[in-house]
């Protein structure tokens, strides 16, 4: 078996809008063990996380499989190409999240060879798709 790259996106919380929406990576590897790789805070708190665990307490809405990674890449090479991922906490980054996040993250990964240009702009516009399913935010206005 061959290691895995799905992208997972999560019901938001307090309120399921669109910008509360966690997004997160998760690799299964060859060997059974599997990591949960994102950014966990609100700004400026951001920080990257690695999970050996569901790290949210519901299950994902959406299990988005992004690639099969090629035997060249291993565990130690995807977690230090996510872990070194910008994380942006700075004043002009204040609509910065875990969904910019999941995106920069898999551009880091395309660079190291784990998947192609093709499969991240595929799973990108899966995971927007699902990001706009969540309720409307009420401006106030009528």
């Amino acid at each position: 078996m061959s290691t895995q790259i799905s992208l997972l996106v999560y019901k938001g919380v307090p309120v399921d809008f669109s910008k509360y929406r966690h997004t997160a990576l998760h690799a299964l590897y060859s060997d059974g063990q599997y990591d949960w790789l994102h950014v966990v805070g609100a700004h400026p708190f951001f920080t990257f996380q690695k999970d050996s665990e569901n790290p949210i307490s519901e299950s994902p809405i959406a299990w988005i499989p992004v690639c099969t990674v090629p035997d060249s890449v291993t565990r130690a090479k995807i977690i230090a190409a996510c872990a070194s991922t910008s994380v942006r906490n700075g004043n002009r980054d204040r609509d910065w999240n875990c969904q910019n996040w999941v995106g920069e993250a898999l551009t880091e990964l395309v660079k190291i060879g784990c998947l192609t240009k093709e499969e991240r702009g595929a799973a990108i516009g899966k995971m927007v798709e699902i990001i706009l399913e969540a309720e409307l935010e009420d401006d106030g206005m009528f």
